[in-house]
């Protein structure tokens, strides 16, 4: 994929010449030009994929205040200055407005790309660097889900994450977008909510996420939107940004997904440590987790065997029992949540629930503590296991190696002279590739040339002069630069290493504007 480039730069030579200096480096892409401060920020704001950006310090005649401006506000963008001179006295001053690099106008192709190739590593390990914990703690994600609308999904990860806060930090996350309602259930009147986080979801660090959620009860509170219609501003990597972020900061997070699948959701389900699904013991709703459970696995999302289907609101009057459910679902119930009754509703109506104990939050907290004993086992089950593999591996290796100890000592020779062998032949390719890239580069160089001072026998004669001092030693003893009006053929002879007869490696340019 190619690195995406956004100029910013009015002046009119300078964006016809970076873009076809651009356009000429396979492994980049131009993705906009911005002539003023507000045209880069509005593409900065459209264009989240940019990693790198080149300012003009010419801009408007404050292209070092703007890139110091543009450096701050964007910290995993690197902004290279492009300046009349590349000196060092321009390197100064652009790693003191935050610039990773300075290119003067005029740098030849080698030259940008070679330094444009160590910028775009430092922007790739800096933003891989952001979903990782830096600091050794991976908190736990919960995924709740609903089979369909009214099986009490909200209540369920809300007195579940309130089970939680007295031995671990816990985050509560309303990711029913379109129709989440955790606020209203805790009292809460939002005026922040999930989908404020899109716009950061490359630079979310725990401060922002901290100023963004509301504690209440000791949870600490991330709601949905109040208004449906914004849960199309959510994004597959905003929601995957959000998870990790979620690891980084809590030791558990709970995270209320409703009952409507999303691409964003889906993100979200994939990535969780352990996912409930919630039914009530009536047949629409069995039947509803049976086809959820189904289109999970047919999408990829999540196979039915990691997921822990709860049946809630369940009594002694239900004709449907928790093992009947279980052969519905086809699949294993975990557990039972009883059904609370009046009283339960009241305390529901009037955002009383978390700080009232009642039957089925006491339900709810056994239940959940179960389940992470289960997970727990779990994690500690499989890392055995994948020790015993690697010492087996191990062991293996070792017996291996004892028995192909004489066998080896008679392959040793012939693998030396194939590794030679094989060096040469790279090493005569590597040749190959530098006497193409000179020929296309030399080629490039003086067919602008010719471009720029019109078609004249002496603008040709300077063009092949321009061509053949771009070509270094061995490369120049043998190399034909031919010249005309629509184009420039450059033909270079390749130094031998292990072929018979020197290789030719020829480029045709046109020349700009025939």
């Amino acid at each position: 994929m190619a690195v995406r480039i956004l100029l910013g730069t009015a002046d009119a030579p300078t964006i016809d010449r970076w873009t076809q200096v651009v356009a000429e480096a396979e492994q980049y892409e131009l993705a906009g030009v911005g002539r003023s401060l507000d045209e880069i920020q509005g593409l900065l704001l459209t264009d989240q994929e940019a990693a790198i950006l080149l300012v003009d310090e010419h801009l408007e005649g404050r292209g070092l205040e703007f890139a110091r401006l543009l450096a701050g506000a964007n910290p995993l963008l690197a902004v290279v200055m492009l300046s009349d001179q590349a000196g060092p006295a321009q390197a100064v001053e652009a790693m003191e407005v935050g610039a990773r690099a300075v290119l003067s106008r005029g740098a030849s192709l080698p030259e940008v790309v070679a330094r444009l190739d160590g910028v775009a590593q430092w922007v790739g390990a800096a933003r891989a660097t952001i979903g990782q914990d830096t600091t050794g703690r991976a908190g736990r994600l919960i995924v709740v889900a609903g089979a369909k609308g009214g099986v009490g999904t909200t209540t369920f990860a809300l007195l579940a994450g309130q089970s939680m806060v007295a031995t671990r930090s816990v985050g509560l996350v309303d990711f029913d977008l379109q129709a989440g309602d955790l606020a209203a259930y805790l009292g809460v009147q939002a005026r922040r909510s999930v989908v404020d986080l899109v716009g950061i979801a490359t630079d979310m660090p725990g401060r922002v996420l901290r100023e963004i959620t509301y504690e209440v009860h000791g949870l600490r509170l991330l709601t949905a939107p109040s208004n449906g219609e914004r849960a199309e501003e959510m994004t597959v990597r905003a929601a995957r940004a959000i998870a990790s972020a979620l690891r980084f900061q809590f030791d558990v997070s709970v995270v209320d997904v409703g009952n409507h699948l999303s691409e964003a959701s889906a993100a979200l389900i994939e990535e969780a440590d352990q996912v409930v699904l919630l039914a009530t013991p009536d047949l629409p709703a069995l039947r509803a987790a049976r086809r959820t459970l189904a289109m999970w696995e047919r999408l990829v999302v999540r196979s039915p065997g990691s997921v822990q289907v709860v049946l809630n609101r369940q009594s002694r009057t239900t004709e449907i029992t928790q093992q009947l459910a279980g052969r519905i679902v086809e699949t294993t119930i975990v557990g039972a949540i009883p059904d609370g009754g009046q009283e339960f509703e009241r305390l529901t109506n009037t955002a009383s629930l978390p700080q009232t104990p009642t039957a089925v939050s006491r339900a709810v907290g056994s239940l959940v503590a179960e389940m992470s004993q289960a997970y727990v086992h779990a994690q500690a089950e499989r890392s055995v296991e994948e020790a015993v593999e690697e010492i087996g591996a191990v062991r293996t290796g070792r017996d291996r190696g004892r028995k192909d100890r004489g066998q080896s000592a008679v392959e040793l020779p012939v693998i030396i002279m194939a590794a030679l062998l094989v060096f040469l032949v790279a090493a005569q390719g590597l040749v190959y590739g530098t006497s193409y890239l000179l020929a296309r580069e030399s080629a490039h160089e003086a067919a602008r040339t010719i471009a720029v001072e019109g078609c004249s026998d002496a603008s040709m004669a300077h063009a092949t002069q321009v061509a053949h001092n771009r070509i270094a030693d061995p490369w120049d003893r043998d190399t034909q630069v031919t010249t005309s009006c629509s184009q420039v053929r450059v033909d270079i002879s390749t130094p031998r290493i292990i072929v018979p007869r020197s290789l030719r490696a020829a480029v045709t340019v046109p020349v700009s504007g025939k």
